[in-house]
């Protein structure tokens, strides 16, 4: 029998909120005339009415997404198999799929100039093998590796589904763990099949753009640490390369240098002893740092060792609160019990610490103590408003009032994280800009300051 969530007034004029049993719409009315209702609006909690809702008012930006091309293909009619193997056969975009070209574009101009200059000049020779490694081998083995890992993967993963589908076998973990964060542990947790199943049909558009949000997020960060990244490799290639030629004309007429002339020349004597093995691991250290800081960002594991850096820290809180508060709402609105949804919602944050306290929080609530520890991570979230006693009949009015209070905070936080990744991004940016014009001018004026007074002593 389908269940429907109602608004109704009683006789006095008071709006009543709930769920009920019925056969349908018609027989839900005559139910609560009978009780003295008339009610308002009825929705159906199912989980074709769930997906129907949502289907028109996604932008067609999130329907090119996998979960949204299943969701389409599912409500075609189409048995599960064949539309996940339909979906396998699609053409698959990843934000990362995008700067991969523009990193090889890069990479060679900057071979193609250092190839030029060596050909009229026979300078820089070093600098064009250096590039060319990094133009020939290194980006398109990066671009290789990331092509498997956002097309080719899922790919297979797609069609291993599929099949597993179609001989009715149970998911493999490796495929249970492919599927987000907040639908693996709403499918974990101790819920029926139908209400995971509304539960699903509800998160699926919050997470589609959740997820367009993360990107813009780990992009806003890593941009700027990649221009600072350039500026290091630069700095490096100069102390190896051009600051030994300013060494040379000094030796050789025995002039007396400043202290900070000798300090740069010190340091590039010790960037010479290294020579280009030094300058190929630079090179490897900040391209393996940038790949593993953007692989911790977008898959979390990084989150909550990030979460506790003051100031750097506080939009991987508001990430981790937005994924508890969009779990929270999707399955207190659809009936599920209150200590499971809690223990759901604190194991979908990705934080153990959470998690763990969810847990005890959620017991907490099945034993009736009525007891409440605050999880100093969930700080601002109204996470109070599930506890409710046994013989708390009006909270079942304003469910939906707390579903639709979590659902806003959840956007709230996302759009937070995403405002506060742009401005970590100009923080960023500045302190890059402040140390190149700091490296400039220090190197200015203690190379050709010394070379200027050594002119007017020749002159």
């Amino acid at each position: 029998m389908p269940r429907f969530r109602y608004e109704a007034i009683d006789r006095s004029g008071v709006p009543i909120h709930g769920t009920s049993d019925a056969d349908s719409e018609s027989a839900l009315v005559e139910q609560l005339s009978r009780r003295g209702l008339t009610v308002r609006s009825s929705t159906e909690l199912s989980l074709r009415s769930s997906m129907g809702a949502d289907r028109a008012t996604l932008p067609r930006l999130h329907q090119l997404r996998i979960g949204e091309q299943l969701r389409e293909a599912l409500l075609t009619g189409l048995p599960a198999h064949e539309a996940v193997h339909a979906i396998a056969a699609e053409p698959l975009s990843h934000p990362i799929l995008g700067v991969a070209p523009w990193l090889q574009l890069m990479a060679t101009i900057l071979f193609s100039v250092a190839a030029t200059c060596w050909l009229l000049s026979g300078a820089l020779w070093q600098a064009t093998v250096l590039t060319g490694i990094f133009a020939l081998i290194v980006v398109p083995l990066l671009w290789l590796g990331v092509l498997w890992w956002y097309r080719i993967r899922p790919r297979k993963l797609l069609r291993a589904l599929a099949n597993r589908l179609e001989a009715g076998q149970t998911l493999p973990s490796g495929l249970t763990q492919a599927m987000p964060r907040e639908l693996r542990h709403v499918m974990n947790a101790r819920i029926d099949d139908s209400e995971k199943a509304r539960v699903a049909a509800d998160l699926v558009p919050g997470l589609l753009g959740s997820n367009l949000r993360s990107q813009q997020f780990v992009m806003s960060l890593i941009g700027p640490l990649v221009l600072l990244s350039v500026v290091i490799l630069g700095l490096h290639s100069a102390l190896l390369f051009v600051l030994p030629n300013f060494k040379r004309i000094f030796d050789d007429f025995g002039m007396e240098l400043p202290a900070l002339t000798e300090l740069l020349i010190n340091l590039s004597d010790v960037a010479g002893y290294f020579g280009t093995t030094g300058w190929l691991v630079t090179l490897a250290l900040l391209t393996g740092s940038l790949i593993l800081l953007a692989i911790g960002l977008s898959t979390g594991y990084a989150a909550e060792h990030l979460e506790s850096v003051p100031v750097f820290g506080v939009a991987f809180r508001w990430a981790m609160q937005a994924r508890v508060a969009r779990i929270l709402a999707a399955m207190v609105r659809n009936d599920c019990d209150l200590a499971e949804s809690l223990r759901a919602a604190t194991a979908g944050s990705g934080f153990k610490k959470v998690s763990q306290r969810g847990d005890i929080l959620a017991r907490e609530m099945e034993a009736r103590s009525g007891q409440y520890h605050p999880i100093r991570e969930l700080s601002g979230l109204p996470v109070s408003m599930l506890y409710t006693s046994a013989s708390d009949t009006s909270f079942e009015q304003r469910k939906s009032a707390v579903a639709d209070t979590f659902q806003s905070l959840s956007e709230m936080l996302d759009s937070a994280t995403v405002g506060q990744g742009l401005l970590l991004s100009v923080i960023i940016q500045f302190v890059t800009v402040m140390f190149t014009g700091i490296v400039i001018g220090v190197g200015v004026l203690a190379m050709f300051m010394p070379l200027i007074r050594l002119l007017n002593n020749l002159s």
